[in-house]
């Protein structure tokens, strides 16, 4: 059973505003096949889920608070939308960009610079609450994410088109 907020502030607000214009998301072009476009959404679900839950809420570690309350609420939950447009659009872009070489570096960073500054902007509205981590750990976290994550990304899209080549074969 999900538990409501005692008091909507700013960081409900900026959940349900995020999600809203993450639904800018299906006016862009597709790109990616539907198999693929899935995957990336899940893993853009699963790995801030995974994370948050297991540094943030579990004992011992405890580093930070989701939202409110120590209790799972509604809004928890909808913090997971807030994760989609991220993971997609950093693959959406990687795909029109197509890096190489020195600028997948740059990408990596860029993608991980706007990812502090996203957090920093949660924290300020009480979506996350520090007490022992620091926003500085989570610029090498990011970098870690993202090049896994697009790592990922060039394997399934690999494979994808190897599978295609076969069946059109």
């Amino acid at each position: 059973m999900f538990i409501f907020p005692k008091h909507f502030d700013e960081n409900e607000w900026f959940i349900i505003i995020i999600i809203l214009l993450s639904s800018i998301l299906f006016k862009l072009p597709k790109r990616f096949p539907a198999s693929i476009t899935i995957l990336i959404l899940l893993l853009s679900v699963a790995i801030p889920k995974v994370l948050d839950h297991s540094i943030a809420a579990i004992s011992p570690y405890d580093f930070y608070r989701l939202n409110d309350s120590e209790k799972y609420e509604v809004f928890d939950l909808l913090l997971d939308g807030v994760y989609l447009p991220f993971g997609y659009l950093c693959v959406y872009f990687y795909d029109i960009l197509l890096p190489r070489g020195v600028q997948i570096v740059l990408y990596i960073l860029v993608w991980a610079i706007f990812a502090v500054f996203f957090e920093y902007i949660n924290i300020k509205l009480g979506v996350f609450t520090y007490h022992g981590w620091k926003l500085i750990y989570s610029f090498p976290t990011y970098i870690t994410i993202i090049s896994l994550f697009l790592s990922f990304y060039e394997c399934i899209n690999y494979c994808y088109k190897k599978t295609k080549k076969t069946i059109e074969a």
